[in-house]
């Protein structure tokens, strides 16, 4: 009797037990969200016109997300992808100096390309104004620099100082490639960027073979 009273209040077990239920439904309603978003843009796609496609009442949608602003954090946070890399991206480490830094951001140029989606929503809706957006493009920047300069220093033993400025740099010229690819659809964008991170693998490794 006092375990089926003990259940009754929702005991031990039952929030771990609702949010695991619940993890489903957020992950279609963001699968949703991105796609709609993509293609009508962050403005043009109301929270009714979201629920609607996902079949839910608008207060439902609410519950998961009380606003717009934490759906848009929440695609880029949850799609974010230096995440896409749980520990350190797995450049081989025999490589000369110069030829892992290509090896690494070439890694970075590929997870980004997987999450195309999430990089044009947000790059596209910054471009327009939009302040939530760059806003959001700000703390992907930051968590960006944050995640090269961990990896260079688990990476490049070598590097004895400047990790931070290093990561920068390097964040400026994937930052430049994306762009290139997904607003200018120019070609030869990958073999650009390759170039440029060895161009700065040069000085910042000028002993290297």
């Amino acid at each position: 009797m006092k375990r089926q009273i003990t259940a009754a209040r929702g005991g031990t077990g039952t929030g771990t037990e609702a949010a695991a239920a619940a993890a489903p439904q957020r992950a279609r309603i963001l699968a949703t969200a991105l796609t709609l978003m993509s293609s009508q843009g962050f403005a043009g796609t109301s929270m009714r016109t979201l629920a609607t496609a996902c079949d839910l009442n608008v207060a439902t949608l609410y519950h998961y997300f009380p606003s717009k602003a934490d759906l848009l954090r929440a695609l880029v946070k949850e799609r974010s992808y230096p995440d896409r890399f749980t520990g350190t991206p797995p450049v081989d480490t025999e490589l000369p100096p110069r030829e892992r830094l290509v090896d690494l951001m070439t890694r970075l140029w590929q997870a980004g390309l997987a999450e195309r989606q999430v990089l044009r929503l947000v790059l596209s809706e910054g471009m327009r104004g939009d302040e939530l957006s760059r806003g959001v493009a700000g703390g992907l920047t930051i968590a960006v620099d944050a995640s090269i300069a961990r990896w260079l220093a688990e990476l490049f033993p070598e590097l004895p100082s400047g990790r931070t400025r290093i990561a920068r740099l390097l964040r400026a010229l994937l930052e430049t490639a994306i762009v290139d690819h997904l607003a200018m659809s120019r070609p030869g964008v990958r073999e650009r960027l390759r170039e440029g991170v060895a161009d700065l693998a040069a000085l910042v490794f000028p002993d290297a073979d």
